[in-house]
């Protein structure tokens, strides 16, 4: 998986296909992700609007800051993880708790 092509290609091509299923997920993320391919992305994906975009929103209801690697494994794994990576200090949440279990899905959209 490629961080950059994810937020840049992947996910806003699956939320013209799938705006329902976007609105489902209902909220609005900040990433932060470090390392390498990484960047700064927000994302709404709510009954009123979907879509993403480059750079840092501070009215995002969940912002997680997380290394290129483990959001990888967030978005491709089994959605638990996010509690594994929490607990050993690899993914910083701020926010939203609820909106985090539901960051898998953004993957399977």
């Amino acid at each position: 998986m490629n961080v950059q092509r994810f937020f840049n290609e992947d996910l806003p091509a699956a939320l013209r296909r799938n705006p329902a299923g976007a609105a489902e997920i209902g909220g609005t993320y900040q990433f932060r992700i470090s390392g390498p391919g990484g960047g700064e992305w927000w994302v709404e994906v709510t009954r009123t609007k979907t879509g993403v975009w480059a750079g840092y929103w501070p009215g995002a209801q969940c912002e997680l800051a997380i290394d290129s690697a483990d959001f990888k494994s967030l978005v491709t794994g089994d959605p638990s993880s996010a509690d594994a990576l929490a607990t050993a200090g690899r993914l910083v949440v701020m926010g939203s708790q609820s909106l985090v279990a539901r960051v898998g899905q953004l993957s399977r959209l």
